[in-house]
């Protein structure tokens, strides 16, 4: 992106306060060793000063300092940046220095690791009186980077409290005081306590043009104490955010004409990229309103609004319009999104019910409610500038609803209130249970016959369907255990073929040392048990089941019980039996008992014993 395309966009936008930061400079230092250390690389591009390069990068890592997306979004908004490199003169009023402090609007000092001269100091303090902007950018005590290969250097808390000292005195109106530093609890902290005051700075740098500040975030920091003794101009726009401190994050003066931004703590100027080897960087710039902080703050350092950043062109392309769905129903959201200087932005939807998307989409979303939601889709650009559009969407309850029960001895599904929109289909299944038939099925009351599935069409009105089932007579029931999946011993429901039976101690086992007829059986040990879940409607008179030990295992003795309430109690039938084979040996039980029972095998010598069982078979009445 060039920057003359850049500048005509915004020109179209607001030419009169383009015009003003047209042309305008932004100086970074980098005399007092910025990139010392393997955490830091407080510069724009190391690689090429002090102009940057390439001129107009068309993204921030063309560059490649921690501060490379700060100059680059300077870069865009139509100011100047340069560096003052190593062996650079601060000097204001020096004609002999091309880059003396006079041609700049702003000069940025990103934590400093070396004291300023007395005279450095004095050029600094003679700008900023004449009307330069001063960007003061520190950080917690004792983060001396490079202590142990620069002679004389120390902190930028130490450093930068030293330049504030002027002709005996502070007339700058703020120092730096501890905060909390490496291995602090409270070293990572966010604030979102902004000043609510009125003044120039306040307005400037809270509501600014590049977006209106709302969170902070710190990680090792100091704390900024203002003092209004020594400047009544001093303004505080950022308070802590921490229980029982009183320090401040961000404070502003104004010093004769010139204006003063001060930052506690670096990292969140850290864009986190870098081509520098051995630099640990992290990215704090572009989260939260750490971006919009520092542009807004260099717009305000200039004495001017700064250039109006462009905001999103944004509209939703589906639904294409209002939308009407039923509950339960989903909707596929597509938003659009352009934005003249062509930046990044970043995509939310909100769909008014309380669940949202960071998409641009298509993004499908489900309303289970009935009730009338409100769908914003939002743009927002990397400079902090937001645009949204809205769908509205009505959501119906579902139209009508079918009623659904089974009696005893079978199911329907699915059961209870059914919704069906209007003029949907909707189909039911009757099933009986094991010994049982469909005895008949009636819809709104009138009967359909004993049949197995019926389906509403063209719904329009609210039904009932009821199925009701009767005991076969003569009717068997046989169970081989070959469906079904249990691999462990811990008591568990099985659906089987015939129903679901809750094995306790027991498993499915399929092994060569599990004696089966098929493909596997129930394997029981200790005092486990093998339970219908269900009762066999028509009684019983023989109950057959195949048995067998497990393996090497020794003998096993087991019983089979019964009950005619669905196992509020039991009794047992005949005898207890002793498994003594590998090979599956038929034990028959004589129980003659007419109704609605259920069966319990109990392993009941409650030893280590395994005992295998197969081929459970009801003779029913």
């Amino acid at each position: 992106m060039s920057f003359l395309r850049f500048a005509l966009c915004a020109l179209l936008a607001a030419a009169s306060v383009l015009a003003q930061a047209a042309g305008k400079k932004i100086l970074f230092n980098h005399t007092k060793h910025e990139d010392g250390g393997t955490s830091a690389e407080w510069v724009i591009c190391s690689a090429s000063e002090p102009i940057p390069s390439p001129a107009n990068p068309t993204t921030e890592t063309a560059w490649n300092g921690g501060l490379s997306a700060f100059g680059f979004d300077l870069n865009k908004a139509g100011y100047a940046v340069e560096t003052l490199p190593p062996g650079g003169r601060i000097t204001y009023g020096d004609t002999t220095n091309a880059q003396d402090l006079s041609k700049y609007a702003a000069h940025v000092l990103p934590e400093c690791y070396v004291y300023f001269t007395a005279a450095e100091k004095q050029a600094i303090y003679s700008y900023v009186q004449s009307g330069g902007g001063l960007f003061i950018i520190g950080n917690h005590q004792g983060a001396s980077r490079v202590t142990s290969s620069v002679p004389g250097s120390t902190d930028a808390f130490t450093v930068f409290n030293d330049l504030v000292s002027v002709n005996g005195g502070n007339p700058y109106g703020f120092t730096f005081i501890v905060g909390h530093g490496p291995g602090d609890a409270l070293a990572n902290t966010t604030s979102t306590a902004f000043a609510t005051g009125t003044s120039p700075a306040e307005q400037a740098i809270i509501h600014g043009a590049y977006g209106t500040l709302s969170l902070m975030d710190f990680h090792s920091f100091a704390y900024l104490s203002p003092n209004t003794a020594q400047n009544p101009n001093v303004r505080e726009i950022l308070h802590t955010g921490i229980a029982g401190d009183t320090g401040s994050f961000i404070v502003t003066s104004t010093v004769g004409a010139g204006r003063v931004v001060a930052l506690s703590d670096s990292s969140p100027s850290d864009d986190g990229t870098t081509t520098t080897s051995g630099k640990s960087l992290h990215n704090s710039y572009t989260i939260n309103s750490n971006r919009a902080f520092f542009m807004n703050a260099v717009a305000y350092l200039a004495g001017d609004a700064g250039p109006v950043a462009p905001t999103p062109v944004v509209g939703i392309a589906s639904p294409a319009s209002n939308t009407t769905i039923t509950a339960g129903g989903s909707i596929s959201f597509q938003g659009s999104a352009s934005i003249a200087d062509g930046s990044t932005m970043t995509y939310s939807w909100s769909f008014g019910d309380g669940t949202s998307a960071a998409v641009l989409g298509p993004v499908a979303h489900t309303y289970a409610t009935a009730g009338t939601y409100v769908a914003t889709f939002t743009a927002t650009s990397n400079q902090g500038k937001s645009a949204s559009a809205t769908r509205t969407i009505t959501v119906n309850a579902a139209a009508f609803t079918v009623t659904a029960s089974a009696g005893t001895g079978g199911t329907i599904t699915p059961a209870g209130a059914v919704s069906v929109a209007n003029g949907g289909s909707q189909t039911f299944s009757i099933a009986p249970s094991a010994g049982y038939v469909i005895g008949a099925v009636t819809v709104d009351g009138v009967s359909q016959g004993a049949i197995g599935t019926y389906t509403f069409t063209a719904v329009t009105a609210n039904h009932t369907i009821a199925a009701s089932f009767t005991a076969s007579a003569g009717s068997s029931l046989s169970e081989t255990f070959d469906t079904g999946t249990k691999s462990a011993y811990a008591t568990g429901a099985v659906s089987l073929a015939t129903g679901s039976w809750t094995l306790d101690d027991a498993l499915l086992g399929n092994t060569t040392a599990d004696p089966k007829v098929g493909t596997q059986s129930v394997r029981v040990r200790n005092s486990g048990k093998v339970t219908m879940g269900f009762s066999f409607a028509t009684g019983a008179k023989t109950v057959t089941v195949k048995h067998g030990k497990y393996g090497t295992d020794g003998n096993a003795t087991w019983g089979l019980w019964y009950s005619v309430n669905g196992g509020t109690t039991w009794t047992q039938a005949g005898t207890s039996v002793t498994t003594s084979s590998t090979t599956l040996a038929t034990a028959t039980f004589t129980v003659n008992v007419p109704g609605a029972i259920r069966f319990e095998l109990r392993k009941t010598d409650g030893s280590a014993n395994r005992v295998n069982f197969d081929d459970f078979k009801i003779a029913g009445y």
